[in-house]
């Protein structure tokens, strides 16, 4: 297994000025990309408690937080809530809006699924700006659900300064495995 997991930058994109990280060298490699699911695996149970964990779903936004999630879901045994992009929730969607670096627009969760769960571990590649998780964990607490750890591949450096001045996201615990 490589130190960084097979992921490289590819500069301007999609963007002028925003250097993307790239994961397809992770999701590419079998041993990276089984070596992250377990290092999802390990932190969530070192980080949570057991009787949190048995309350807790694994929540995660389209497209590359659903290839790391669902695994961890899996091996975990826990619950699956996708955050996915307006239109693409038949049933019952709760729709709210996102802002990010680069981009906004609406995302919806099924709100049947929403109401079966009030702890979310949340999964997804990058964190950046942190703004998709931080829209998601405001949606959350609109309706009493929380976000109690929240895991990434790894964070941009660089941005840490908006991170860190976004009130929601003072309240998320947040670990990168690499």
């Amino acid at each position: 297994m490589t130190k960084d997991y097979g992921l490289t930058i590819v500069k301007d994109f999609p963007v002028k000025g925003v250097n993307f990280i790239d994961i397809n060298g992770l999701l590419n490699n079998p041993v990276c990309f089984q070596a992250a699911v377990d290092k999802f695996c390990m932190l969530i149970a070192k980080e949570l408690p057991a009787d949190t964990l048995k309350k807790a779903a694994i929540i995660t936004p389209q497209a590359r937080g659903f290839l790391l999630g669902a695994p961890v879901a899996y091996k975990l045994g826990l619950p699956l809530v996708l955050v996915r992009k307006k239109g693409k929730i038949p049933n019952k969607p709760y729709v709210f809006h996102i802002t990010n670096e680069y981009d906004d627009y609406d995302m919806e969760i099924d709100s049947d699924l929403l109401a079966k769960h009030t702890h979310y571990i949340y999964i997804d590649d990058i964190l950046a700006t942190g703004q998709t998780l931080a829209g998601i964990e405001e949606a959350l607490s609109k309706k009493g659900k929380s976000i109690v750890l929240a895991l990434h591949v790894t964070a941009v450096p660089a941005l840490k300064g908006i991170r860190e001045s976004t009130p929601a996201l003072r309240r998320i615990p947040t670990k990168e495995i690499i």
